[in-house]
């Protein structure tokens, strides 16, 4: 009896643009040379520019790969045997002629499959996607033509079918089970023109060869095309998946893509095949079709597949499968899905795969009257999870945990940089590419409500940074029209530029004049607003929402921008036609008239954006000790002519190097006082917090900023500096407090956020700020109404100053009125004030506060006998001190 021995193409081609890989002989030998030839048409873009490439290969043995001797990087003369040769004609085509014996240093029985990628002289120059190609020392078969697995073909086309084997053998060609041709005897090779003439629908033909020893299969897949139906979408549809609360076994698909003409769904739930049954049925600009058949609470993975090449998920899903999902900790996302090995593309990025599931349970909320602070009162903690918490503990759940921690400091509102799908796991998730899908790397969709909800109890309200400038691939609306051997979108799409139109831009600039970006833009705003109960959004690169085309003038593009002005108070007017009390929060930078304008816009109604109010350079001038650019008017909006608190400030963001950084490298230095010393600089972050956080409106901090986070924007995971590890994950450094002198700091930011929350006139007192470029600043605050004979703290007002200098300076301080003045960092001792200007002396870096009725801070440290019975718990997770806080404030402090 005969043995059978099947081969099938392990690879799905839909495309005509992608690495290729062929090789000649079409079945290689380990042992005989071959020529292996790439075509990188589209794939990298960065290899197209370069002359040497290499060979990166390996033989796969499925767990312990053996890389060939000749990987080596960055490559040298030493690799030359794995250098390419690029085609004199064409630029995309690179070949390499070897024996693999000899090339791997392997005995031919070691040599089975082999992967193989191309990249630049290092890693940096780019590469292409992993390819496998069989070698064989006993009889193979192999199709050489087509070159698809499967593809699409019309009825009567012509299909050039040629087949080869490296032993003679007679060969048999078949149409499902009726044989098209038979070699005449034993060949190598066999060709045959088949014309297509099959029922419509997918047809597999497969070629047999018998060596007299054995017999080999073949095969590869058509899909006969059919005319896209035409058919209104039913009532009530909408883009993106659409559930039925009455039958849980179906779905419908609903795909906006305008221009073109087929669309086809590949799942779980046929296979990952095409078949004429899952064509989308169009309806104008709109594709659509009824799933059925569907298994109640079931999660379905699918994609779709655009007019024969391009496969895309779903832009509106709300869970995306992709294959770095297998490195996500489980105890961030437990039981999550993992990708079909069948739906595993050669093209990366064709591997992202949408989710539907039926009669999901929808998330109970437990606050649903949550009451936003006002915006002039806002007190907004930034942060990214990735670098709040360690390795495998970047997740909702330790967020939730740790909201304790950031009540007690005072802030009434969070803001999570992007947290929409990212390319990766570990990102600041600026290269967004499914915008209505919460990232799987901090958990699942309810554990992130779950986290606004506590929020909500808490009394904080969640800020979403949002990057709605660009987006990244393989987002489906970058690849519904995309040039994919320039990298670059194609004139005709709907969504994003070709070439950006400012030149701060990163990865795919979207055109915000486009009829569809509004439209889908509005869409993304309403879904985050509305089923999750986000407060507003923190707009990233808001500047960039224009089409006044100024690619490479900073200058120009920062000017003032009628048509931009435009568009955000489109998008503003959208937002609050559903959501009324929503936040909007540029990070615009521009020209003082054009944020004014937008701050200003509505403002009458209780509305009015927010913009971003960087005052990172003066504040951090003032720490390291130095008198250019220390202004700090800027503070405050009215110093830019605003009529309303709009102004966010901050001292650090996550995109500014931190103050101490600064402080340690570049201090100032005299005979007996040095700014570069880590203590001092501490010290001097608590004079310049005095001087920030008492100017009454919104305020925005970094985190661990309270605790004095002393590492480079820079910081390497190795320990070095280097602006390539911009956004390389940072140390987590809960173990600041264990540092009495960085808990100091912390307990002076939570007491002054104290005075904001409970004095008016660190709300909203006229403000006099000392102006110019001065180491010694003053700060007054008038309440309103304004009295010199303050009767009680409603009626107080409050002077503050500092020394930023390195030695001890005499200040005359400028008092609003004659009397009795109280020392609040000196335990409220009085100070008599007899003219307009009273003489002070402070020590180098100190700092003053003066108000004119007695106060005391009232931080509570160390340990209290009466602790009720809610206990709190933080940080978490806990690393070597744990703070226990009960309902009355009590603390409790272990370490260990």
């Amino acid at each position: 009896m005969k043995g059978i021995i099947v081969l099938i193409f392990s690879t799905t081609n839909f495309c005509s643009f992608g690495q290729t890989v062929t090789t000649n002989p079409v079945v290689p030998s380990p042992a005989q040379p071959v020529t292996i030839t790439f075509d990188v048409t589209g794939t990298d873009f960065a290899l197209k520019n370069l002359t040497d490439v290499w060979l990166w290969t390996w033989l796969d043995n499925g767990v312990n790969d053996v890389n060939a001797p000749t990987n080596v990087n960055p490559a040298t003369a030493a690799q030359d045997a794995a250098k390419l040769t690029r085609s004199s004609t064409n630029q995309y085509l690179y070949s390499i002629t070897l024996t693999a014996t000899t090339f791997f240093n392997r005995p031919a029985s070691d040599i089975r499959t082999v992967g193989v990628l191309l990249k630049g002289r290092d890693w940096a120059n780019g590469q292409t996607a992993d390819k496998f190609i069989t070698f064989s020392e006993g009889f193979a078969l192999a199709f050489s033509s087509p070159s698809a697995s499967v593809f699409f073909v019309d009825e009567s086309e012509s299909i050039e079918i040629n087949v080869s084997t490296n032993q003679s053998a007679v060969i048999v060609l078949k149409s499902g089970s009726n044989i098209l041709a038979t070699s005449s005897g034993e060949v190598t090779e066999f060709s045959f023109i088949h014309i297509v003439t099959e029922p419509l629908g997918s047809v597999t033909i497969t070629a047999e060869a018998d060596n007299g020893s054995g017999i080999l299969t073949a095969s590869f897949k058509y899909v006969i095309r059919t005319a896209t139906s035409s058919q209104p979408r039913p009532p009530g549809i909408i883009d993106g998946i659409n559930y039925y609360s009455n039958d849980a076994s179906k779905s419908t698909l609903s795909l906006w893509a305008p221009g073109k003409s087929s669309v086809y769904v590949l799942g779980d739930f046929n296979g990952w095949t095409i078949d004429p049954d899952f064509q989308m049925k169009q309806d104008g600009e709109h594709f659509w079709l009824d799933i059925r058949e569907l298994s109640s609470g079931t999660e379905y993975a699918f994609q779709y597949m655009v007019d024969e090449t391009l496969k895309i998920a779903d832009p509106y899903a709300d869970k995306i499968l992709d294959p770095d999902d297998q490195y996500i900790p489980p105890a961030s996302y437990p039981v999550l899905k993992p990708f079909p090995p069948k739906a595993l593309s050669d093209q990366w990025y064709f591997n992202r795969l949408a989710v539907l599931q039926t009669n999901q349970s929808p998330y109970a909320w437990e606050t649903t009257d949550f009451q936003k602070p006002a915006k002039e009162t806002l007190v907004i903690y930034e942060l990214l999870i990735r670098d709040f918490f360690g390795t495998g503990e970047r997740n909702y759940q330790n967020l939730i945990d740790t909201l304790s921690y950031l009540k007690r400091l005072g802030v009434n509102a969070i803001e999570l940089m992007p947290i929409m799908e990212f390319n990766g796991n570990e990102s600041w998730g600026y290269n967004p590419t499914f915008m209505f899908a919460p990232d799987k790397y901090y958990g699942t969709k309810d554990k992130f409500k779950e986290f606004i909800d506590q929020c909500h109890q808490n009394g904080m309200a969640v800020i979403l940074d949002i990057a709605m400038n660009h987006h990244d691939m393989p987002n489906p609306y970058v690849m519904m029209d995309f040039d994919f051997v320039n990298g670059k979108p194609e004139p005709d799409n709907k969504w994003f530029n070709v070439n950006p139109t400012h030149p701060f831009n990163v990865f795919f600039d979207m055109n915000h004049e486009s009829s569809y970006t509004k439209k889908y833009l509005d869409t993304v705003n309403y879904f985050w607003l509305n089923e999750y109960k986000v407060d507003g959004f923190r707009f990233d690169l808001s500047k960039g929402f224009t089409q006044t085309n100024n690619p490479a003038n900073v200058g120009a593009w920062s000017s003032y921008d009628a048509s931009r002005i435009a568009l955000l108070k489109r998008m503003a007017d959208k937002i609050w036609a559903h959501s009324p009390e929503a936040y909007v929060i540029l990070e615009h930078l521009s020209v003082n008239a054009e944020e004014k304008e937008l701050a200003e816009y509505r403002a009458d109604e209780g509305k009015g954006m927010m913009l971003w109010g960087k005052m990172t350079e003066q504040y951090n001038q003032l720490t390291m000790g130095y008198e250019e650019n220390s202004d700090i008017t800027g503070a405050h909006h009215q110093s830019r002519g605003w009529t309303v608190p709009h102004l966010v400030g901050y001292m650090e963001s996550h995109d500014e190097e931190r103050l101490m950084v600064k402080d340690i490298i570049y201090g100032k230095v005299s005979a007996s006082y040095s700014a570069k010393d880590t203590l001092t600089s501490l010290s001097r972050i608590r004079a310049a917090s005095t001087l920030f956080y008492i100017i009454p409106g919104p305020k925005m901090l970094w985190q661990f900023g309270e605790l004095g986070y002393d590492f480079s924007i820079n910081y390497c995971t190795d320990g070095s500096n280097n602006e390539s590890c911009r956004v390389s994950a940072k140390p987590v450094k809960w173990d600041y407090r264990e540092e009495s002198r960085r808990i100091k700091l912390y307990d002076h930011v939570r007491d002054l956020l104290r005075l904001r929350n409970n004095f008016d006139v660190f709300r909203d007192g006229s403000v006099t700020i000392s102006p110019g470029s001065s180491l010694v600043k003053q700060i007054t605050l008038k309440n309103n109404p304004y009295t010199a004979a303050p009767t009680n703290p409603d009626e107080m007002n409050a002077v503050a100053f500092a020394n930023f200098d390195v030695v001890e300076k005499v200040v005359q301080v400028q008092f609003p009125h004659t009397g009795t003045w109280y020392d609040y960092y000196g335990g409220a001792a009085s100070f008599d004030v007899g003219g307009p200007t009273a003489s002070v002396t402070v020590s180098p870096g100190g700092y003053k506060l003066f108000t004119d009725v007695p106060i005391v801070p009232t931080i509570i440290t160390g340990s209290e006998p009466s602790v009720k019975r809610t206990l709190t718990f933080y940080p978490n997770p806990v690393y070597d001190r744990l703070t226990i806080q009960s309902e009355n404030n009590a603390i409790i402090d272990v370490s260990w």
